[in-house]
């Protein structure tokens, strides 16, 4: 056979060689389990069933696939028609005659490897899985009809672990898909022959996995002079701790991309699903994208481009850098190669990682990242986004550090962080907004100030969302929900479906304040240069995460409006730094007023208008400074008759500019406890006062009970109870995963809950505004308790206040509960009020309970015994099956 030749990473019509093409797109034959030419020396050889496909497309999207054997996986979302192996596609190809003896390519937009033959005859191979794959067709084969054949195998061609380590592949996300996706063409080019790739660093090195590549022509990636940019990408540059654009500082606001295409199970490749995806990201304040682990198609660089969003693409890999697996290095070192030379001239494309939370061999990454800069010394390149979990810090070669801390950890403390969640494997009691008191002062200054170069926030966020199964009929693709059906059997079962609406609502309003407070952490930070959010979308595998504001979809969820998210996620967003967010009356708020401005222009001479209730003012802004700029000071006097919610807004006039705060403000006065039996024990003396007629307010200890984080439920003695611990915020990423974490590591593991459930109307909170959902002014409530299991208890029972328990264990969990009990009446708080009574917040819950129970309104509806309390207490709730579920990340 003559010399052939693989073209890959060539950008024909910037070279000017594109002449003609012919789509190659309709119909094709395929044949499953099929490697090799269906000829050998033009003898038929011996075929398997030949089906029909649809080109570009895939065996899942054409349903060829084999339905699955388990309904019942929880961890991603389930093929309808998968496939894994060789499928031979084929079809009969016809070259013009004006297009003889000139050479005539081959282009595949994206598949997975492949073995390309014409008449049988082997032209070559390739597996270049993030960058379109080119064949010149051998010289011999001349005008008129000849048979393409098209070995895709997605069983083998790419190191071993690539297939569950990087979202080209998983099957978490984008599925480990067979087939041709995006444009399939002959192409008439003008003679490549002698054209190299030696502009800029030579010849591109040789394909991994024994592929034959041949020389390689290449797209030099152009200077940024060289280029016409648009202004957004203008002269994007570092200057110590920040990224510039055009002459101005800016923020990126990013969020992960995971590949989630739950309809096609495959990347979108057109240029309008891209636009449709950005512009929603845009419609939400992102101009950033992060590509975990994978390398999008050129379509999402055009619309990147137009949509002024910067993109991250990274080499299809997380895992261990490990500089003796030269199959993977070599794989990995020419991905890089490829995506720099195909995507690099676009203006989006600004920066790069070598992969996701990588670990291994540093000196190695910087190896990969000094090549990578001469190919393309106008990106900006990190050796991995969180490599080493961020414990290794920050090294030579590396330009900016995206990462979720910036060295060591000292357990217990929070001075290396930045990001203000955690799972409670990776920091203690999962993370700053966890742990402490909620106020708007927190920021990673302690971390930043030391880094030198820009830092961006790790995946921040993750705050869990009890799934909306109502989404389940989005499903018509190639992908099935058998999660969400597995799920929502569990809360048959333990008698809650009919408060699945209300689970999704309540804690999906709560995490949306979750992700404020952690979003203005950072940009609170002097020296942070972005975040990376995980995620505004829900990530439907590894073990499910529905950790979205938007569905994997990214469809809203009805939690939060564009228009809202956009008050802390924006260009400019006006801050307020406070201490705390509950006073009493009488006491005096003291608060900073500060901007984020990365809107690329001075606010000198703009108004900052605020309002509070009845007050409102105005700041003038004097700094000409871009960044975090400070306003001026708001000082105050808190007087209220009654417990009462306040709203304080902060507005830029003549500009969308506007944020708001929520505030709670209590009387002052000593608690009034007469007429209500106090309990940590219901011992007889208690029981016999509850049985006559009184009111019995029962507050069982910390210090007695069990607390119970997963299906390991258990009991110290015959008194206690059932329960599992106090988590304020909503619980991080999945349960399931973190849990097997936390326990490999000897952690404490995650209470695993999602917040409360409640009636605001209800009597109890005539004292404690509150809405159906947790807010700031549950904190200390909330980290005093431990919920009760109640799955024993009857079916149709809810307690006043409940807390959400997480998709995996679904326990029916209670805060507040009560009871008549014989001629009395018993109010149960899982939570010690006489230590959240030290906070004004606290203290005036504790006596809005006290109010209630004193009041008529205390008449419970649902009967109990003493004997019969006692004994649910005691039975072992219904037992959930937790296997492991393992995150590679964790070395």
């Amino acid at each position: 056979m003559k010399k052939t030749i693989l073209i890959a990473c060539l950008g024909l019509v910037s070279l000017g060689l594109q002449a003609q093409s012919i789509s190659l797109a309709g119909e094709w034959n395929v044949e499953l389990g099929k490697s090799g030419s269906a000829f050998a020396k033009n003898k038929r050889a011996s075929q398997g069933e030949v089906k029909r496909a649809i080109l570009p497309g895939t065996i899942d999207t054409n349903r060829l696939g084999f339905a699955p054997k388990d309904t019942m996986e929880t961890t991603h979302l389930t093929r309808l028609y998968a496939y894994k192996g060789a499928a031979r596609y084929s079809r009969t190809i016809n070259i013009p005659k004006d297009w003889k003896k000139k050479p005539v390519e081959l282009f595949l937009e994206r598949t997975r490897p492949t073995w390309v033959y014409v008449d049988g005859e082997l032209v070559d191979s390739c597996n270049f899985i993030s960058t379109p794959q080119r064949y010149l067709l051998p010289k011999k084969v001349k005008p008129g009809k000849h048979l393409l054949e098209i070995v895709v195998d997605n069983g083998r061609g790419v190191p071993e672990q690539v297939y569950g380590s990087s979202h080209a592949y998983t099957e978490d996300t984008q599925t480990n898909w067979n087939g041709i996706i995006g444009r399939i063409e002959l192409q008439l080019a003008s003679s490549v022959e002698g054209k190299y790739a030696e502009t800029l660093t030579g010849a591109i090195p040789r394909s991994s996995v024994a592929f034959s590549v041949g020389a390689i022509p290449s797209r030099s990636v152009a200077s940024p002079s060289a280029l016409q940019m648009p202004d957004f990408a203008k002269d994007f540059h570092i200057e110590g701790a920040h990224f510039y654009a055009n002459g101005h500082r800016i923020f990126l606001r990013g969020k992960h991309d995971a590949a989630v295409w739950p309809l096609t199970g495959h990347v979108e490749m057109s240029v309008e699903g891209w636009m449709k995806y950005l512009g929603t990201c845009k419609e939400y304040g992102i101009n950033h994208v992060r590509f975990h682990s994978w390398c999008p198609p050129e379509a999402a660089f055009v619309a990147a481009d137009s949509l002024r969003i910067y993109l991250q693409p990274e080499l299809p890999f997380w895992g261990s850098f490990d500089k003796k697996d030269e199959k993977l290095m070599s794989f990995l070192h020419q991905e890089g190669v490829n995506i720099l030379r195909e995507y690099g001239h676009h203006p989006s494309f600004r920066m790069m990682a070598l992969g996701n939370e990588l670990w291994g061999d540093i000196d190695k990454m910087k190896e990969f990242v000094d090549d990578f800069r001469k190919i393309a010394p106008d990106k900006y390149y990190t050796f991995g986004s969180n490599y080493y979990l961020g414990y290794q810090g920050i090294k030579e070669g590396m330009d900016y550090f995206t990462t979720c801390r910036i060295g060591g950890e000292e357990w217990g403390k929070y001075n290396t962080h930045t990001r203000g969640s955690f799972s409670f494997a990776d920091a203690y009691d999962g993370g700053m907004i966890n742990h402490f008191h909620p106020n708007s002062t927190m920021n990673f200054d302690e971390a930043c100030d030391k880094a030198g170069i820009p830092i961006i926030s790790h995946e921040t966020g993750q705050f869990q969302t009890y799934p909306d199964y109502r989404e389940m009929k989005k499903y018509t693709g190639v992908l099935h929900p058998y999660n969400f059906e597995v799920f929502r059997r569990r809360l048959a079962a333990a008698g809650m479906l009919s408060q699945a609406d209300d689970f999704h609502k309540a804690s999906g309003l709560w995490s949306v304040k979750l992700y404020k407070a952690d979003i203005e952490m950072d940009l609170k930070t002097r020296n942070m240069a972005g975040f990376q959010l995980l995620d505004i979308q829900d990530y439907p595998g590894q073990g499910s995460a529905f950790v979205g504001i938007l569905d994997a979809f990214m469809e809203s969820k009805g939690i939060t409006t564009p228009e809202e998210w956009r008050q802390w996620c924006s260009p400019v967003v006006p801050l307020l730094e406070m201490k705390k967010f509950c006073f009493e009356d009488g006491e005096m708020i003291q608060a900073k007023v500060k901007v984020a401005n990365y809107g690329g222009a001075s606010l000198k001479g703009k108004k900052l208008k605020w309002h509070l209730a009845e007050d409102e003012g105005v700041l003038n802004i004097f700094s000409y400074d871009e960044g975090l700029v400070e306003v001026g000071e708001l000082n105050g006097v808190f007087h209220v008759q009654k417990p009462t919610k306040l709203l304080l807004t902060l507005n830029i006039e003549g500009t969308e500019a506007r944020n708001s705060y929520e505030l709670w403000v209590y009387p002052k006065k000593a608690m009034e406890k007469k007429g209500v039996i106090i309990a940590k024990d219901l011992n007889q003396e208690v029981v016999k006062v509850l049985e006559k007629g009184g009111r019995v307010l029962w507050m069982p200890t910390a210090s007695s009970h069990f607390v119970a984080a997963d299906d390991t439920l258990s009991q110290a003695d015959n008194a206690t109870p059932y329960t599992v611990g106090g988590l304020f915020q909503t619980d991080y990423w999945n349960y399931r995963m973190f849990k097997t974490i936390c326990e490999n590591n000897k952690k404490k593991v995650s209470p695993g809950t999602l917040g409360i459930l409640t009636n605001p109307n209800h009597p109890i909170f005539k004292g404690f505004p509150t809405e159906m959902h947790t807010n700031w002014q549950w904190f200390p409530v909330i980290k005093e308790s431990h919920p009760l299991v109640l799955d024993n208890f009857a079916k149709d029972y809810r307690p006043i206040v409940q807390v959400i328990d997480n998709i995996e264990r679904n326990h029916k969990l209670g805060l507040v509960m009560e009871w008549k009990v014989g001629d009395g009446k018993l109010l149960v708080c899982m939570s010690d009020l006489e230590k959240a009574a030290k906070y004004p917040e606290g203290k005036a819950f504790y006596q809005s309970v006290i109010d209630y129970m004193r009041s008529a309104d205390f008449n419970p509806s649902a009967e109990i015994t003493v004997d019969e309390l006692k004994k649910k207490l005691v039975e072992k709730p219904r037992q959930v099956s937790l296997k492991e579920l393992n995150n590679i990340s964790q070395y």
